[in-house]
């Protein structure tokens, strides 16, 4: 009997499908859930009046494939006005069901058999696995913080409720290192910006680099994962910062991702965009075709009903606001905390990252409570916080392709009620 391939291929990610565990134990234990990044709070009111006024009329068939035509100019409309992109919704958009769906059939539309992609570690951890169903190969390239931050230099920068981010939380790429790692069989490159987990935002002297050396690789393709492109803090606007596909360079050969769902504060919309040069969308449409069809109806047209309602920018600029105050708890409640950890300030997204080297965890949160096997420290790190101190963070090392590097770190989400964050930094004491 042959071998289910993909099925052993895809058996260590499995393993490692880490939310719906932790989230297990978050409600087993009573836990403060500051892991999995979905907010806590209720979606704006618009988008529920949009979803019950569309399922009244909507006809419930099936739309066009890349997207229901109203959902399209809607989007194309919107990214128009805060982006600074010009869409043929004919030729250069596809919707498909959330960010995820979009990056599948990217992947599927665009990559071959043994095609490398580079990913940025700390990747987005969803990615590895997409890429290994097509048969390419992910090569990770790590970013690397600029130094071990203490409790007390980023204590030193609250002022007037927001610790500024400055040039001691940012995280590097080696550039050199990138090149070496490039070569002729290199087909995509992967951009997260804002970054998930460590909230960075790529600046244009990054990108600049980044085209500079993509220009000896014509054959490469950017994917600009922006999920989380309304969240950038400081001096940035939602949407308006540095972006691959609004880079005089890089625009041609970058497909953007973007979520809904994400923007309206509601994971479960499931509605995302793929917006890029037509011979990508092409193909990502065509995937689209033999993935989901076409995405459910109501949604596609609340969907844009809310961007239409939206595109005067004031929700968004509110919401980002929101999501800046409530990092700047969070961090501030892990530098108040007992734990000895080292963190940063993020520049955007859903979550920030801290290093745990300095944490001393009792021995047996080491071994695997099921098969006894050794866990890495990042592990042992989240079973000890959910076991007794009741909060849930996630471990980092899946997002690296050396899980060893990765052990250093764990992410906590802050897409939070207030009152659950403050219930979280009280125990964290």
């Amino acid at each position: 009997m042959q071998d289910n391939i993909i099925a052993d291929r895809m058996a260590p990610y499995l393993q490692l499908q880490m939310y719906a565990k932790f989230t297990q134990l978050a409600v087993k234990n009573s836990c403060v859930n500051m892991g999995q990044g979905f907010p806590n709070f209720p979606p704006p009111q618009f988008l529920r009046q949009a979803i019950a006024e569309e399922a009244l009329t909507e006809t419930l068939q099936y739309t066009i494939t890349a997207g229901h035509p109203r959902l399209l100019k809607a989007a194309s409309e919107f990214f128009d006005k805060h982006m600074g992109v010009k869409v043929d919704i004919a030729k250069e958009i596809v919707a498909s069901s959330g960010a995820q769906s979009v990056l599948a059939c990217i992947f599927q539309a665009l990559l071959n058999p043994n095609d490398e992609v580079i990913c940025f570690d700390p990747a987005f951890d969803f990615y590895r696995p997409l890429i290994e169903f097509q048969g390419a190969k992910h090569v990770g390239v790590p970013l690397r913080p600029s130094q071990l931050n203490s409790k007390a230099s980023i204590l030193n920068r609250f002022e007037n409720g927001k610790i500024k981010f400055s040039k001691e939380d940012e995280w590097h790429l080696d550039y050199d290192y990138l090149e070496q790692k490039l070569n002729d069989k290199t087909k995509m490159i992967i951009v997260n910006s804002p970054q998930n987990p460590i909230g960075k935002v790529f600046s244009v002297e990054e990108l600049d680099r980044l085209a500079e050396i993509l220009e000896k690789h014509p054959q490469v393709i950017v994917c600009e994962d922006a999920a989380y492109h309304h969240v950038v803090f400081g001096d940035y606007q939602p949407f308006s910062y540095p972006r691959c596909i609004t880079h005089p360079k890089l625009k041609s050969k970058t497909v953007c991702v973007t979520s809904a769902g994400k923007m309206f504060s509601a994971t479960g919309l499931r509605v995302g965009f793929a917006i890029g040069d037509e011979k990508y969308i092409k193909g990502i449409k065509s995937a689209q075709t033999y993935h989901n069809f076409c995405l459910n109806p109501i949604l596609q047209t609340a969907t844009a009903k809310c961007l239409e309602q939206t595109i005067d920018g004031k929700y968004f600029t509110e919401i980002r606001d929101l999501y800046e105050e409530q990092s700047t708890m969070l961090l501030k409640g892990l530098i108040e905390s007992r734990l000895n950890l080292h963190c940063w300030v993020p520049q955007g997204g859903y979550f920030l990252v801290t290093d745990i080297t300095d944490v001393e965890i009792p021995e047996k949160y080491f071994k695997d409570d099921q098969d006894g096997h050794q866990l890495t420290k990042d592990f042992a790190f989240a079973y000890y916080m959910a076991n007794e101190i009741g909060v849930v963070c996630i471990p980092c090392s899946p997002y690296f392709e050396n899980k060893e590097l990765g052990s250093r770190f764990v992410r906590w989400a802050f897409c939070k009620t207030t009152e659950t964050i403050q219930d979280a930094c009280n125990r964290l004491k």
